[in-house]
């Protein structure tokens, strides 16, 4: 029968090693209320063409069409919560997978994480159900993530990434306990710092982590023997009601800034980004309403605390 949107489910579980789930026996993870999700095979067929006889009547024919290479791309919309207690939650667990591969694999291990960027990821696990259909992807790692928030909205987070190898094989593990009790964060919930200084009249933000991840191919296979990170972009973007030029001195001069965005909970969720610089100081020049423009900023690191 047809399937509706309403019929699907979304879980994630770390990996001990690549396309190998957790041996903890863990449960399926959430991220939060999960909003739109997405797979996206594509096996990059290729047309062969070679010469003909001069007799024949279709000359400009395709002699084969073969799948060439698997790519496995999925991409995540989801609401972060503010941390639960049981089941211990903390939307940094996941998150965080777009930086380092600290987060726990443990069974309970939802509060912890690590905190700065490394070099290596963890790999994902990532199992989507849709009424009775099963999609398993493995060996799973986060290309990029964006967080975003606006007046009226709540926090919003998308993910995207690629995996190694996909079935539509059930994990046999346990679901993950619902969040639906959950409190998101919502505007009111979020204040920026501009060098440790609260930064007044803002109206948005948005970061975005991107880790230039592909897939990597060799000779035997068309699944990708891996996915490898080649290279990391940060950057920051401020909306601010327009009232000063405070930041455009440092801008021009290629000051470097701390950014910290802050999300109240129990014991606030810090997001910070280090040695950044502004790219751009947009002057508005609308006729009516409210005077805004966008600060932009590329920076070298970004932590959660």
């Amino acid at each position: 029968m047809t399937k509706l949107g309403t019929q699907t489910s979304w879980q994630y579980i770390l990996e001990d090693t690549a396309e190998n789930p957790t041996s903890s026996g863990n449960r399926f993870m959430l991220p939060g209320f999960v909003t739109n999700s997405t797979i996206e095979p594509r096996f990059n067929t290729k047309e062969i063409r070679g010469f003909k006889q001069p007799t024949d009547t279709d000359q400009r024919a395709v002699d084969d069409i073969r799948s060439s290479k698997n790519e496995y791309a999925f991409s995540v919309t989801y609401i972060p919560l503010k941390r639960k207690s049981d089941p211990k939650y903390d939307f940094r667990h996941f998150h965080n997978c777009v930086m380092n591969a600290s987060s726990s694999t443990a069974a309970g291990g939802g509060w912890t994480y690590g905190t700065s960027i490394t070099s290596n990821l963890r790999s994902l696990t990532i199992f989507k159900e849709i009424d009775n259909l099963q999609h398993r992807l493995s060996g799973a790692k986060i290309n990029r993530l964006s967080s975003r928030c606006s007046v009226d909205n709540p926090v919003e987070i998308t993910v995207e990434g690629f995996a190694s190898f996909a079935t539509f094989a059930d994990l046999a593990r346990t679901d993950a306990t619902s969040l639906r009790d959950g409190t998101p964060f919502y505007w009111p919930d979020v204040q920026v710092y501009i060098d440790g200084v609260l930064a007044t009249f803002c109206t948005a933000y948005e970061y975005n982590i991107n880790n230039a991840a592909e897939p990597d191919y060799v000779l035997g296979d068309r699944d990708p023997k891996q996915i490898i990170l080649k290279g990391r972009t940060i950057d920051v973007s401020i909306t601010r009601q327009y009232n000063d030029i405070a930041q455009y001195a440092d801008g021009k001069n290629s000051t470097a800034k701390s950014i910290t965005i802050v999300l109240d909970d129990a014991t606030d969720a810090n997001i910070g980004f280090r040695n950044a610089k502004w790219d751009g100081h947009t002057i508005p020049g609308q006729l009516e309403g409210t005077l805004t423009h966008i600060l932009k900023a590329n920076a070298e690191a970004i932590f959660t605390n």
